[in-house]
């Protein structure tokens, strides 16, 4: 994390979801938040998406399940030609689609 005083944890969980819902990365939101780990980034929208009323949820469910389907396509494509490679990306996105259920 990043020196000097710390944001409450609600304002920066809601600063992790504002940022994934730009369409970047949970390592790219971990980064410009000062996160040490993409998973901590990931585990913060987690916590943001099961507060939420159930219509807001499922809205924000739904939204991150379709950048996962984009980023399984962009896997499948382009890891293709590199087998084991690709099962190792396949077997982290799955990781990431079972913290949503």
């Amino acid at each position: 994390m990043q020196s000097g005083p710390r944001q409450p944890r609600r304002s920066l969980d809601e600063d992790v979801v504002a940022l994934r819902e730009r369409g970047q990365s949970y390592s790219a939101v971990a980064s410009a938040l000062g996160i040490k780990r993409a998973v901590n980034a990931q585990e913060a929208f987690i916590r943001v998406m099961r507060s939420l009323p159930e219509k807001e949820r499922l809205a924000l469910h739904a939204r991150e399940s379709a950048r996962l389907d984009q980023l399984e396509v962009r896997i499948r494509t382009r890891d293709a030609d590199q087998p084991v490679k690709m099962e190792r990306h396949l077997a982290g996105l799955e990781a990431l689609r079972e913290t949503m259920r």
